[in-house]
């Protein structure tokens, strides 16, 4: 982390107007901009994410796959504006049912260089990192990663619909080892407002 940070800096310093010097009639030229005024503000793709921010239910339905039976529970998702505003940080976890127990963090951006989202996720149940890219398709966010995963070839695609709703819904599909891309998972978010009752996700997860 100390070594992005020097090389950001770095970055500033050799970017940045060279400071005031004296001009021959004794004046000054405009002082060059400080480092917060040389950032980035987020451009329309970041503010379609935010969004997302805020706190969610989640009804859990997965189905039977490669990676375990079919089942249903219920989670609760905690999304919250990152740096600059220029991204969005998700923390979930499942609090009953089928996935209990699961718990993944990550981080979606827009690339501006890349033109494309991008998903960094991980999770407690694999010792590893997604890196997904997509686009927006109208009200839709898709999503798609290819690696290994138990030294397999491995595919998903993520296609979360309802964006700038008060109800999302996520569907994942996965190929494992070439086999055809399947559902395996519907995760159905409704968002919990300031007036709202606290629901019994909310009162499960605080116990723990």
């Amino acid at each position: 982390m100390r070594l992005t940070l020097f090389l950001a800096l770095g970055l500033v310093l050799t970017t940045a107007p060279l400071p005031a010097q004296e001009k021959t009639d004794g004046k000054k030229v405009q002082p060059p901009p400080t480092m917060a005024e040389m950032m980035p503000k987020p451009g329309p793709e970041a503010t379609k994410l935010k969004g997302m921010v805020g706190t969610w239910t989640v009804a859990e339905t997965v189905e039977a796959s490669p990676m375990g039976p079919a089942g249903t529970g219920r989670g609760v998702s905690r999304v919250s504006s990152g740096p600059g505003g220029l991204s969005i940080i998700i923390d979930y976890r499942s609090i009953s049912g089928h996935m209990k127990g699961y718990r993944g963090h990550g981080v979606v951006a827009w690339d501006a260089e890349a033109k494309a989202y991008k998903q960094v996720w991980t999770d407690n149940m694999a010792q590893m990192i997604m890196l997904s890219t997509g686009n927006l398709e109208g009200d839709k966010l898709i999503l798609n990663y290819e690696g290994t995963m138990m030294g397999k070839p491995f595919k998903s695609h993520d296609t979360m619909s309802g964006m700038g709703t008060d109800t999302l819904t996520m569907v994942s599909e996965m190929s494992m080892d070439g086999s055809p891309m399947a559902k395996v998972m519907t995760l159905v978010q409704k968002r919990v407002k300031a007036t709202d009752a606290k629901p019994a996700e909310m009162k499960e997860a605080a116990k723990k």
